[in-house]
C-alpha cells in the first residue's frame, strides 16, 4: 500500500506541474478551455487512484463485504477482480496528449504553448480600407478641380493681352517695378523722373538727381497731414490720421487711391492709370495737374502677391 501511495503522490505532482505550465501559457481566448481540461484530468486521475486503492484493499482482505467495497454494476469488478496496474510515466504522457495538454518533459513544450496558432482566415484591416477609400476620394476631388481649372479662362493672360492693347493705343512703354510693397511710390518716382519733375525742393536747388520711394512716401505723408479733412473720411475704422501717416512714411505698407491722390496734389500732376478693367484709362487730379502727366500701369492678376503698379513712359 505504501508503494502505491508514493506512486500516487508522484503522479499528482507531475500532473500539477503540467497544469501550472498550461495555465501560465493560456491566453484570454484559450483560458476557459484550458481550465476545463485541467479540472477533468485532475478528476480522472483521482478517480483512478481511488479505484486502485480500493482494488488493493480488496486483494488484501478477500472476506470484505461486496456491499461496502464493490459496485455490482461496475463491469471492472467481478468474482475474481484483479488489481489495476499502476500507470507508468508513458501512460501519463499519452493521457496528457489525449487531453490536449503538453508533456512537461518535452523541451519544446513552452515554445509551442507560447506561440499563437495562425488564423485560418485573415480578417480584413478596416483602418487600411478606410484610408484607401479616403485617398481615392481625395484623388477624385483633385482630378475634378484640375478639370474645372482647365475649363476656366486664364485671367492673367486675358489681362496681359488687354494691357498690351492699351499700351499700344496710348504709345506707352511699361517699366517693371519690384513688387516689394513700395511699388506705387517707386512707380510714381519713375514717372516724375520721366516728366522732368524733381522729387524734392532740396534736390532741385543743388541739382542733385536723387529719386526713389523714400521721397514720394514722405511727400504723400506731408500732404495728408496738412489736409486732414480731405482724408480722414477715408481712413479705416479705428485708425487715426497720425497713425496712417506714420505707416505711409516709415513702413512698406501698400499705397492706394488715397496716397495716389495725395501725390498728384503734392506734385501738381495729372495721374493716368492704365488697367484692363473698365474704360481702360482713368485720370486723377486733371484740374490741378498742370505740371505733367504721370502714367502708371495697374495690374490685378499679373503678379502672385496681388495688386501691383508698374511705371509707364511715352515712346
Amino acid at each position: 500500500m505504501e508503494d502505491l501511495l508514493t506512486l500516487h503522490r508522484k503522479q499528482l505532482r507531475d500532473l500539477q506541474s503540467v497544469i501550472t505550465q498550461k495555465k501560465k501559457s493560456a491566453t484570454k481566448k484559450t483560458r476557459r478551455g484550458v481550465n476545463d481540461d485541467c479540472e477533468r484530468l485532475e478528476r480522472e486521475l483521482k478517480e483512478k487512484q481511488a479505484a486502485e486503492i480500493a482494488a488493493l484493499e480488496k486483494g488484501s482482505n478477500p472476506d470484505a463485504s461486496t456491499e461496502d467495497n464493490e459496485d455490482p454494476s461496475d463491469p471492472a469488478l467481478g468474482d475474481n477482480p484483479e488489481p489495476e496496474i499502476p500507470p507508468t510515466d508513458e501512460d501519463l504522457s499519452s493521457k496528457l496528449q489525449e487531453s490536449n495538454l503538453e508533456d512537461p518533459t518535452d523541451p519544446t513544450n513552452h515554445e509551442r504553448i507560447s506561440q499563437p496558432q495562425p488564423s485560418s482566415s485573415k480578417k480584413p484591416n478596416r483602418a487600411k480600407a478606410r484610408l484607401a477609400r479616403r485617398a481615392a476620394q481625395i484623388e477624385e476631388i483633385t482630378e475634378q478641380a484640375k478639370q474645372e481649372a482647365a475649363s476656366q479662362p486664364n485671367l492673367r493672360a486675358i489681362e496681359a493681352e488687354r494691357m498690351k492693347q492699351l499700351f499700344d493705343e496710348n504709345g506707352l512703354v511699361e517699366i517693371q517695378i519690384a513688387p516689394d510693397g513700395h511699388c506705387l511710390y517707386s512707380a510714381f518716382a519713375v514717372g516724375l523722373e520721366g516728366a522732368g519733375i524733381p522729387l524734392s525742393e532740396e534736390q532741385s536747388s543743388d541739382g542733385t538727381k536723387q529719386r526713389g520711394y523714400t521721397f514720394t512716401r514722405k511727400a504723400a505723408g506731408e500732404y495728408i497731414s496738412l489736409h486732414p479733412d480731405d482724408f480722414v473720411p477715408f481712413l479705416e475704422e479705428g485708425e487715426t490720421l497720425d497713425g496712417h501717416v506714420k505707416k505711409v512714411v516709415g513702413t512698406a505698407e501698400w499705397g492706394g487711391q488715397m496716397e495716389l491722390l495725395a501725390l498728384a496734389k503734392q506734385y501738381g500732376v495729372t495721374v493716368k492709370v492704365v488697367q484692363a478693367q473698365g474704360v481702360g484709362v482713368t485720370a486723377m487730379n486733371e484740374e490741378d495737374g498742370e505740371n505733367a502727366d504721370v502714367w502708371l500701369a495697374y495690374h490685378r492678376k499679373g503678379y502672385g502677391l496681388g495688386e501691383h503698379y508698374n511705371a509707364l513712359r511715352k515712346k
